[in-house]
């Protein structure tokens, strides 16, 4: 009777034993399961792209065996986000375009000479010119052609005079200003000489030049002189002169001749006689042609 209480109580110490190593088996299997499911469900959730939404994720808890409902570990996330490795946002890549350079928008640019009113500091004085208005062209060149300089032949503003040249000595200095000069030498009348006889040749002019002394106050003829002519001094390349003189007598002659310089060395005017007296009829034509008055246009140079 002993040994068959001793050998019930070894039977269930046997069978005690093989429960607890069978539920302890159990156990490992579920737990190898679990965690075999959430290996699988990280690495699937590793190789999603970037997802902003949190979503639900079934999980089987380990101890109890039971579901529960939760939104994406922090884990789960993070790896996510270092898989990845998305930018936020494509727009800061983004580079808008304003252009390039171009002719017509106000600045001066490389290959332009000037862009509207912008001249690159450019002037008519700064090319060379002595003054005048420097524009810029639709082409982003510079247009000089308002400019203006001594010496074209043109008299722009400024200047009070413009012969074509900037010589010296010709009554127009270097800088277009008039140029003081002695109005004093012999002047060549130009064409035919001045000529003229009365009275079976009494009264006998003939002239091919004058010649001015004491700056213009005393005028000479040749190759006759009737008589010097007397006036105020003169100046060139742009004064004026009025001499006269006269040879009294029963028929009084009158010299006088007038003019204006043109430039340094060319004066125009108005050489003219007048008869005054009886005796200019010349004893009413016995004694030749009588005498009347004349007057001659005169161009001459020096």
């Amino acid at each position: 009777m002993l040994r068959s209480r001793a050998a019930l109580a070894l039977a269930l110490s046997i069978w005690t034993a093989t429960a607890l190593i069978a539920c302890n088996g159990d156990d490992v299997g579920t737990v190898s399961a679990t965690d075999s499911t959430s290996t699988s469900t990280s690495t699937s959730t590793s190789t999603t792209s970037d997802t902003s939404s949190s979503t639900g994720t079934s999980t089987t808890d380990a101890s109890t065996g039971s579901a529960s409902q939760g939104s994406t570990s922090g884990t789960s996330t993070s790896g996510t986000s270092e898989t990845t490795g998305a930018p936020t946002s494509s727009t800061t890549d983004a580079v808008t375009s304003t252009g390039g350079p171009e002719c017509g928008d106000g600045v001066v640019d490389p290959g332009e000479e000037c862009d509207s009113a912008d001249l690159g500091g450019a002037t008519c004085t700064s090319l060379g010119f002595d003054g005048g208005e420097l524009t810029c062209l639709d082409s982003c060149t510079l247009d000089s052609s308002a400019c203006t300089a001594c010496g074209d032949g043109q008299l722009d503003p400024g200047e009070a005079c413009d012969d074509g040249n900037t010589d010296p000595g010709d009554g127009c200095d270097a800088s277009c200003q008039i140029e003081a000069c002695d109005p004093d030498g012999l002047y060549q009348v130009q064409g035919a000489p001045i000529s003229y006889t009365c009275c079976n040749g009494l009264v006998t002019v003939n002239v091919n030049a004058f010649t001015l002394l004491n700056n213009g106050a005393s005028i000479t003829t040749t190759p006759s002189n009737p008589v010097p002519m007397s006036g105020a001094q003169t100046t060139c390349p742009d004064g004026d002169f009025a001499n006269q003189g006269s040879i009294p007598g029963g028929c009084t002659e009158s010299y006088a001749v007038t003019g204006s310089f043109s430039d340094a060395n060319t004066w125009a005017g108005t050489y003219e006689i007048k008869f005054q007296g009886a005796d200019c009829t010349c004893f009413n034509g016995q004694l030749g042609t009588p005498c009347v008055n004349q007057s001659f246009p005169v161009t001459a140079k020096r």
